[in-house]
């Protein structure tokens, strides 16, 4: 149920006083690049299909597997050459970690980073 403020304001708010929902067209200067120790294979998600072109062009290798709508790319070259190229194109890590579940056979061991690209880089490469 939403009701009107008699304020004199003409915003809309919820019966529980919430401020209405802002929806953001646009995307998140964020990244993360996850290693899997089994599959030597790096997953690359919250790129835009630009930047999956850019970044295949700077590792010199295709996507193994691209998906748009969920933006992940999947790449089976080393780690070291997916951090340097996201480095090149503006991004920069703001943390890394390990997650090892146990060293059986079915045990994740993965390797993640976290990266930033700041948003003067963000804005100007999405021109």
């Amino acid at each position: 149920m939403r009701l009107e403020l008699s304020n004199g304001v003409n915003s809309l708010i919820d019966i529980n006083h919430n401020e209405p929902k802002k929806t953001l067209s646009g995307r998140m200067p964020y990244v993360t690049v996850r290693e899997n120790a089994v599959k030597w294979w790096i997953t690359v998600q919250g790129l835009n299909h630009h930047e999956v072109r850019l970044l295949a062009e700077k590792v010199s290798d295709q996507p193994e597997s691209h998906n748009d709508k969920e933006k992940m790319a999947e790449f089976s070259v080393p780690s070291w050459q997916i951090l340097n190229a996201l480095e090149r194109i503006g991004y920069r890590v703001v943390t890394s970690s390990c997650m090892i579940t146990g060293f059986g056979k079915h045990d994740t061991r993965d390797f993640v980073w976290t990266m930033h690209k700041a948003k003067e880089d963000w804005e100007a490469s999405s021109k």
